[in-house]
């Protein structure tokens, strides 16, 4: 494998990636190519612990150094307002350092965050360090209950509020302002901010993650003592609790609850290394899978993306995946026989960022599926573009019932309105060995690094157009 010190996605005898990254391009052109032998990827930094890990590097008063950082829109756009707000950001590389001991701004402005969603966790720790917050809408893709281009923020507020702060939510404007001496310690059930998923009776809906890592981030410096029963369970919420432990705040960690002791100021420094992206570890099982290819994945932290993934590996294990973990390395082999499976994406079980990749796999299998989202209302807005290439999906509410079959030529552009909807028909278009338009693409620069670049060093044609200053 070649090694460069910059290097993200690696093939035997391949070239380093391009290190730009992707515009919110109108669209690529995309052309599956032959298979290249005993390619391997390196894994990029976990895009949903990175956003809120650099929100609270705002709550220390010493830098913060976070490694393995994803070069996504979401750290470009997050920079930039922290920058914004007077934290001194190095941003270069694979590694991001804020000191934000001179954080002096309370308002975020809006042509920031309308662009991505990750903003929402500076609204508690600003509010925490300044006493006070302020921004328009935050973006971020069109699956919520939000207004067009937004995403919903009252359930923020909602937990803000349970630790005495006043806010003020409208459909272009929120604010915040702390109590007189600051947040102050309170106990929260999460599952009050969730809904029961039917099947399986536990917690789940599209504003439970969110309301648990707001509490998270209000509590550590908060005054007196905060219990937050129910909280959401994945690594993206009990990864950053391990990461506000290192830099000096109190939290217990127990089956079904956490227990913060406020520290009443500033957390310390913290060293945090991210693992790897689960969903784009996810995503390069598909690709594995519908392209019938071998595929060989370095991670980082290994241990925390296989226990992470513990829902979606024992999925594909009941689908019949070979899956061989070796250290740093997880290796995928096609199945010789894919096999139907029923799929809950809820948040105790497979994550809904993952449904449309399951989607996408189960259309190779020897029987019928059904994939059921649990968290959101619409995050099956990749099923018109499979139907065009011939897949046959019937939705019946929140559940797409798939009926297994070969994907062929589509007779137009493939148009994509969310991250996971334009990673699912970029694969499927893949898989087709046929030429494809698709747009919406500009969604992958919020949650891939280098995406065509590791597409082209495994034999895939992509043709961004020139404008966007990216080629692959």
């Amino acid at each position: 494998m070649l090694n460069t010190p910059s290097a993200v996605a690696v093939v035997d005898g391949g070239r380093p990636d391009d290190r730009r990254t992707p515009d919110a391009a109108a669209y690529w052109t995309v052309l599956g190519g032959p298979a290249v032998p005993r390619p391997t990827l390196m894994m990029g930094g976990f895009k949903h612990l990175l956003v809120p890990v650099l929100a609270a590097a705002c709550l220390a008063d010493r830098p913060w150094r976070i490694a393995n950082a994803p070069r996504i829109e979401d750290r470009r756009l997050l920079s930039a307002m922290l920058r914004h707000l007077g934290a001194t950001v190095d941003d270069d590389g694979p590694r991001v350092t804020v000191d934000a001991s001179g954080l002096g701004g309370a308002r975020i402005p809006a042509h920031w965050s309308a662009g991505i969603h990750g903003g929402v966790y500076l609204l508690p720790t600003v509010l925490a360090t300044r006493g006070e917050v302020a921004s328009g809408r935050h973006g971020g893709c069109a699956i919520g209950g939000g207004t067009q281009g937004s995403r919903p923020l009252s359930h923020i507020a909602a937990v803000l509020e349970r630790f005495g702060a006043v806010c003020e939510v409208g459909a272009e404007e929120f604010r915040a302002t702390a109590p007189r001496g600051g947040l102050r310690g309170a106990r929260i059930d999460l599952a009050d901010f969730a809904e029961r998923e039917p099947r399986a009776g536990t917690p789940t809906g599209p504003h439970y993650s969110g309301a648990t890592k707001t509490a998270l981030l209000a509590a550590v410096t908060a005054r007196g003592t905060t219990v937050l029963d129910n909280p959401y369970p994945k690594p993206d919420a009990m990864e950053l609790a391990r990461v506000l432990g290192e830099a000096g705040a109190r939290i217990e960690v127990s089956r079904g609850r956490i227990t913060v002791e406020g520290l009443g100021g500033p957390l310390g420094g913290a060293d945090v290394t991210l693992p790897s992206d689960l969903m784009e570890v996810v995503t390069f099982i598909a690709w594995a899978v519908h392209l019938r290819r071998e595929l060989d994945l370095r991670l980082e932290r290994s241990d925390v993306v296989r226990s992470g993934l513990a829902p979606e590996l024992e999925c594909l294990a009941t689908m019949g995946v070979p899956l061989a973990w070796e250290g740093p390395l997880l290796r995928i082999r096609p199945p010789e026989r894919l096999r139907g499976t029923d799929v809950l994406a809820a948040s105790h079980h497979v994550y809904s960022d993952a449904g449309p990749l399951f989607a996408l796999m189960l259309l190779g299998a020897d029987g019928s599926s059904r994939l059921t989202d649990g968290v959101w209302e619409n995050r099956f807005g990749y099923a018109e573009g499979l139907r065009n290439m011939g897949a046959v999906l019937d939705r019946v509410g929140n559940e797409l019932r798939i009926t297994p079959g070969p994907l062929k030529v589509s007779p137009e552009p493939l148009v994509a309105g969310d991250l996971r909807a334009a990673a699912t028909l970029l694969l499927a278009a893949l898989g087709t060995g046929a030429r494809h338009r698709l747009h919406g693409v500009g969604h992958l620069a919020r949650g891939y690094e280098d995406l065509p670049a590791k597409l082209t060093a495994l034999g895939a044609h992509i043709d961004v157009p020139k404008e966007t200053g990216e080629s692959a």
